[in-house]
């Protein structure tokens, strides 16, 4: 199926109804934020400790001890952000196909499909490797492409069921052959992201603690909107049901 701009303009209406009604959307990513957090910091302490007890206070050993700390901080960083990913795109499913949701639905799309997303967070990270180490001949059209493409992908996974390379697949489909809408939804997307950091930046400099709070609850707010385009489109350009 092919979309036209006023189904796209739907699409955004649709998802902006969806969460005003379902404002849990954001719980997830709140609270797995939160628990992230505390967990990097955690392992952080314990990295520290660990090489202040075993070496030996030389230059190579506080090397050692930031390249450990780094390394650990995007591996945990990228677990959840996984998680969160899997927890909200279930939940966005069940918005556009039930007209509501709840934390069961995205504890349901995290328990059931959460390998495949493992596995396909790793093969597009080996895809995004790729794209990188073509960006400078090809005048950054590789990370573009690669950012379009694999739009729909995780929506594949958890709602069409799919393994990573069938769902990459799809997801490559669908933009190619929606290519006008799709640019639309990473236009809009990367627009709300600019004035949620915005906000939150202007917020920040009368009081730095409640510019945190802000960004921190717009961020989500986003992550969930978007979410509900991405599934939003990914529902009708398979011509899946949806609620009315």
């Amino acid at each position: 199926m092919t979309q036209s701009v006023r189904d796209l303009e739907g699409t955004f209406a649709r998802s902006w109804v969806l969460l005003r009604s379902n404002w849990i959307i954001i719980v997830p990513g709140i609270v797995i934020g939160v628990i992230g957090a505390a967990a990097q910091y955690g392992i952080g302490l314990l990295i520290g400790t660990a090489f202040v007890v075993s070496g030996n206070g030389s230059g190579d050993a506080l090397y050692a001890e930031q390249a450990v700390t780094a390394v650990t901080s995007v591996i945990v960083a990228a677990g959840f952000a996984l998680v969160q990913l899997s927890y909200i795109t279930g939940m966005a499913g069940a918005c556009w196909q039930q007209g509501r949701t709840t934390l069961g639905d995205g504890w349901s799309a995290l328990a059931h499909r959460l390998l495949p997303m493992i596995g396909t967070w790793l093969l597009l990270e080996l895809l995004a490797v790729c794209a990188a180490v073509f960006a400078p001949v090809t005048f950054y059209l590789s990370l573009a492409i690669y950012a379009i493409f694999i739009i729909y992908t995780f929506a594949s996974v958890i709602i069409g069921e799919h393994g990573p390379v069938a769902a990459i697949a799809e997801s490559s489909s669908l933009a190619f052959t929606n290519f006008g809408p799709t640019l639309g939804v990473i236009a809009l997307v990367l627009a709300i992201a600019l004035v949620g950091a915005l906000l939150g930046s202007l917020i920040s400099r009368v009081s730095p603690m409640a510019g945190a709070l802000v960004a921190g609850v717009l961020e989500q707010v986003i992550v969930a909107y978007a979410s509900l385009v991405v599934v939003g489109e990914y529902l009708k350009l398979t011509d899946r049901p949806t609620a009315s």
